[in-house]
């Protein structure tokens, strides 16, 4: 892959276009893994699948008319917080993490 496809550009100005550009690229690349107790891993996303997630995320956020909102987001430990917080960012909701 050529190096500068590889490098964001005047496009990627928001984090949520990174995410987009980087899932567009290199889909498969390993973006985070959970470790329980901080030792044993317990799952990972790769950034195509954060991408795919924290979307249905946005689309169901948008689809009950909560942009503009605030979301109060109560999770335990998790992969499951990252793509509802990043979900809540391209719904345009305000994520409260608690």
């Amino acid at each position: 892959m050529n190096h500068k496809t590889l490098v964001p550009n005047a496009e990627t100005a928001t984090l949520m276009d990174v995410i987009r550009w980087r899932a567009r690229v290199q889909p498969d690349r390993r973006v985070f893994t959970f470790l329980e107790n901080g030792e044993i891993e317990n799952g990972h996303l790769n950034i195509g699948e954060l991408d795919r997630k924290s979307r249905a995320v946005g689309a169901l956020l948008q689809s009950l008319g909560a942009s503009g909102e605030r979301a109060l987001l109560f999770f335990p430990p998790g992969l499951e917080f990252i793509t509802a917080f990043l979900g809540c960012l391209y719904a345009g909701v305000v994520a409260v993490p608690a």
